[in-house]
């Protein structure tokens, strides 16, 4: 009989392996469970009566202009109350037109006849906390829907 033979120890080895093989299968296998949700729901925003779907939408902008009375129109994206003011005293009263653009996707936020700078800024602030509303709705994967006012 050959003393360094164990049948015993030989046994233990192969189970050891066995077991360590088994384990690593397991946590190969549950690798891919995690909690990975998929939202497929369109995302729709809904301003004035009308639906727009925005759910693949990739640019989000804005614009501001001025509507002159002679159909002139002028940027007025970052207008400070110098240039309001200096409009206002050139031109009068004009009518305001603030946009977002989803894509190829126009929405008029709001369009209202301005004579005044509070009147401008007014606006303006409320079109900024709708940006915001707008872009914090698109982020979110969980919302589906989004009343503009």
């Amino acid at each position: 009989m050959n003393p360094s033979f164990r049948p015993m120890q030989k046994f233990s080895f192969t189970l050891k392996s066995v077991a360590f093989i088994a384990f690593c299968a397991i946590v190969l296998s549950l690798a891919g469970c995690g909690s990975t949700k998929v939202y497929t729901a369109d995302k729709t925003i809904v301003h004035n009566g009308s639906i727009y779907n925005v759910s693949n939408v990739k640019v989000f902008s804005y614009d501001v202009e001025g509507i002159l009375a002679d159909n002139k129109t002028i940027p007025l994206k970052n207008a400070d109350k110098k240039q309001i003011n200096d409009l206002l005293k050139s031109n009068g009263a004009f009518t305001v037109r603030q946009t977002i653009q989803f894509d190829d996707q126009q929405v008029v936020y709001q369009q209202r006849r301005v004579d005044s700078w509070s009147d401008f800024n007014k606006m303006n602030k409320q079109f900024e906390s709708a940006g915001t509303k707008v872009r914090k709705f698109l982020a979110d994967k969980k919302k589906t829907q989004m009343t503009l006012t």
